[in-house]
């Protein structure tokens, strides 16, 4: 029943898109658009457990309490870049990337400051200090004499903790007026030769002996391939909960509303591999 209606969803979502020389993976920080949701190749978090609980797959998921399905379209550029938009039509001689993601996530965070002049350049702040409670990190927002904050930052950038899915789909289109709003559509007219492309599901923190042998191997594109790819999809979200499933919180995406496209992300990578992201635990 559960995978009936995560199946009816992903049908829901295929059906209503937006609109990429192909990159090497969906989270290149190169591929990042100028403003809103970029996802990123998985990076490492830190656990808080601050309830003194027992970590294990049931703990960890509870602390990811949102869940969201997400369908882009993106045009690759000459230079390895995707442009996000709401064009769903391929045209001749373009490439682009189809991005199913199912995400289960928190959200975390880090301040940033802009520097001084109006170059448009920013710091991004530590996040983090040491407190008092042993193993423990509280914000790192510095006080002044009345307790007052003295140094907010300029803006706070939203960082997805968790775990998911991603399906992707590098497309070279053939023929003008391709729909690429609907993956089984697109199945169709790789049939018909209208486009051409690889197909592959990665797993973001979801791991295990009986996660690993659902996932697909990448291969061209068709209506079975396609059909395999969502049913693996559902498979492994129906394995979430299961006891041999491996949980390992990740960084999955970031919200990024400065502008900048790769240059940005890249800042806020390099931030997060230095200064880890956290998932807290009650």
């Amino acid at each position: 029943m559960k995978k009936s209606i995560f199946f009816f969803s992903l049908l829901i979502a295929i059906g209503s898109c937006n609109s990429v020389k192909v990159p090497t993976t969906l989270g290149d920080s190169s591929n990042a658009s100028s403003f809103g949701y970029h996802p990123v190749d998985p990076l490492p978090v830190w656990v808080e457990n601050l309830g003194n609980k027992t970590i294990d797959y049931s703990t960890l998921l509870g602390a990811m309490p949102d869940e969201t399905i997400r369908l882009a379209i993106a045009e690759v550029t000459n230079e390895g870049v995707l442009n996000f938009g709401t064009s769903s039509i391929g045209m001749a001689h373009h490439n682009y990337v189809v991005i199913l993601d199912y995400i289960k996530y928190s959200t975390d965070f880090f301040r940033v400051e802009y520097d001084q002049g109006g170059s448009g350049e920013f710091s991004i702040l530590r996040r983090y200090k040491k407190s008092d409670v042993e193993n423990s990190y509280e914000p790192n927002i510095p006080l002044g004499d009345d307790d007052s904050i003295v140094d907010e930052g300029d803006a706070v950038v939203p960082v997805y903790v968790g775990v998911g899915l991603r399906l992707t789909a590098s497309i070279t289109v053939n023929k003008n007026g391709v729909d690429l709003g609907n993956l089984f559509a697109i199945g169709a007219q790789a049939s018909s030769n209208k486009i051409a492309g690889t197909l592959t599901v990665q797993t973001l923190g979801i791991s295990g002996d009986n996660i690993s042998s659902i996932i697909p191997m990448p291969s061209e594109i068709n209506p079975t391939t396609i059909q395999n790819a969502i049913l693996a999809m559902g498979t492994i979200k129906a394995k979430l909960y299961d006891d041999q499933t491996v949980i390992t919180p990740r960084v999955v995406g970031v919200y990024n509303y400065l502008g900048g496209s790769s240059k940005t992300i890249n800042k806020f990578v390099s931030a997060m591999l230095i200064e880890r992201p956290k998932l807290m635990v009650y």
